[in-house]
Order: structure tokens, then sequence, then C-alpha cells
């Protein structure tokens, strides 16, 4: 008896830890550490020469507020000093600060910029290998995605942002998780397409464009027959409209130039010759040109009373009647 109720104790202890081991909430993935990014140092000579005073003591004044745990603060000061001169330098002291403060997403476009558009020899107070560091140990706590898209010209939202790092840079970041992507262009319909991505993970997002066509139904009351008629009014084969007029007005163009020069030629060489009643050279060549520009400009006018009308536009009408309705559809698309 002693040992059976032992046993029940024991049974009993056992349950209720295992109980209690049940209820106790799954614990959290483990949060990203903050990346250690030491203060810089502006205390070099070529940095005094680079920025200005004012920005300056504001690269200063934010050291101390992110010092005494002002983030926000901190923060505007270094956006104030960047808006004030807009180097390189500036850009990446502000990245850094905000990496600092775990805000990744800003700090990875700002880094990408620096690295994209920034001049190695502009750069004073960190080098080209600090800055590719801290840029992927960024990325890493975020998703990349490198869109692909078949047309020119398409905007990108990111549930509802506008990218706006895109298409200057090959790819964007956004937070881990899922986020719809939506990509939207002048006359094509706009794609929309749902993205997960793990912290770390990068993506090609394949963005295939279609264009949008443009269709017009009207209705007419209905009708006791079943007919339908297709019909297609096109502009025609370019190769039956006539050539000839665009060749004669080519033609009498040149002859309308040679016959200027002509009659313009012996005029001047009439002016030299004796006045004695005979036909000479430069007379002759006067009345050629004269006849030459004359022949030509009759040539012109005839060519442009002679060209054919432009080709109507390429549409599609469809006519549609039937026992219980009818319509006529329009259809053409969108340029």
């Amino acid at each position: 008896m002693k040992h059976r109720h032992l046993a029940s104790t024991v049974l009993l202890v056992v349950s209720m830890s295992s109980s209690a081991r049940a209820e106790e909430p799954s614990p959290e993935p483990p949060k990203p550490e903050f990346i250690h990014i030491p203060p810089s140092s502006y205390a070099s000579a070529r940095a005094h020469e680079l920025f200005y005073p004012a920005v300056m003591r504001l690269l200063r004044e934010a050291q101390a507020l992110e010092k005494e745990g002002k983030a926000q603060a901190a923060l505007d000061k270094y956006q104030d000093a960047y808006d004030r001169q807009r180097l390189s330098d500036v850009q990446t002291e502000l990245a850094f600060a905000q990496a600092r403060m775990g805000l990744y997403l800003p700090a990875a476009r700002n880094l990408a910029e620096v690295l994209a558009l920034g001049y190695a020899k502009d750069r004073t107070v960190h080098t080209d290998e600090e800055i590719h560091a801290v840029h992927k140990a960024v990325k890493a706590r975020l998703g990349t995605i490198l869109p692909r898209v078949n047309i020119p010209g398409v905007r990108l939202t990111v549930d509802g942002e506008q990218v706006t790092d895109w298409p200057f840079a090959e790819e964007f970041y956004v937070e881990p998780g899922k986020h719809t992507i939506k990509a939207i262009a002048d006359g094509y319909y706009f794609n929309e397409t749902t993205v997960e991505l793990k912290a770390g993970e990068q993506k090609v997002l394949n963005i295939a464009m279609q264009q949008r066509i443009q269709s017009h139904y009207v209705a007419f009351p209905a009708a006791p027959i079943n007919i339908r008629i297709h019909a297609n009014l096109s502009s025609g084969s370019k190769d039956a409209q006539p050539t000839w007029p665009r060749n004669l007005m080519i033609a009498s163009g040149v002859g309308m130039g040679l016959g200027v020069v002509g009659l313009v030629t012996g005029l001047i060489m009439n002016v030299n010759a004796p006045d004695d009643g005979t036909v000479t050279t430069g007379k002759g060549l006067a009345y050629a040109g004269g006849g030459l520009v004359g022949l030509s400009l009759t040539g012109l006018i005839i060519g442009l009373a002679s060209r054919p009308d432009p080709a109507p536009p390429n549409v599609i009408i469809t006519p549609q009647i039937a026992k219980d309705g009818g319509g006529v559809q329009f259809t053409g698309a969108i340029p």
C-alpha cells in the first residue's frame, strides 16, 4: 500500500510537470543583434576641409544626442546635415546611424546609393571596405528583390508605397515577411504579385506586362433574326498606293533647283555681254533656266494635286444581331 501511494505521487508530479511544460509559450525566434558601428571621428584636416562648418556642428551634435540615447533627435540632426551638404560621407554617417538604431531598411537604401553614385575620392571618414561591410550586415537582416520586367517605364510599388530606388538600382530591399508588389505602366494592365522573403533571402521577380485592349459595346433593341456579321476596315496594302506623284514632285524639285541656277547664271553672264542684238550664251542659259523653272513648277502642282488620300484607321466592327438582343462592338488597340 505504501509503495502504491508513492507511485501515485510520482505519477502526479510527472503529470503536473508535463502539463506545465505544455502550457509554456513557445519561444519567439531570436531577434538579430544590433550592428555595432563605432562613432566616426571628424578630427582629420581633410574632414575639416570637406565639411561645411554648419554641417560639422550638426554631425557633432548628432553624435552627442546618440550617446545620450536620444535616437530620434540624433537622426533628425544627421538628416539635417545631409540636407545641407549632399556628400557621400554625410549620407554614410546618416546610414550608419540608422543601422546602429535598427532602422535597417533606410540604412540599406542609403548605403546602396552611396556605393552606386558616390565617388571614393570624396570619402574621407570611411573607406569602401567599411561601407561594404555594413551594407552586407544590413542586407542580412532584410529581404532583397531583383525585378525583371519585359518593358521599360514601369513603376513599382511595395504594399502601396512607390519604390524610388528602382530602376536606378538592380535590386531593392523589403522587411522580412509577405509583401504585395504591383507593377504599373501606361497602356498596360497592372501586374500584382505577392512575395514572401526571410531575412537575408534574395529573390528574382519576373514581371510580364500585358498591353491593355479597349473595347466598346453599343446595344440596340432586339430583332427577330439571328445573324452574325464580321466587318474589318483596314488601311489596305501600302504597295497598292500610286508612287508616281511622289516621284514627279522629287524630279520637279530637282529641276526647279537646276533652273534657278541656270537662270541666275545666264543673267550674270548677259550683263557683261555686248548689246548687239545677238543671242549670247548667257541669254540662252537664262532662257533655258526660266523654261526649266516653269516646267518644274507645273510638275510640283500636278504632284500635289494627285497625292493619294490618307489611309483610313484600322478598326474592327463586329455587328451582332440575335433573337433576344444585339449590338455593335468596336475593337482597337490603345497606342
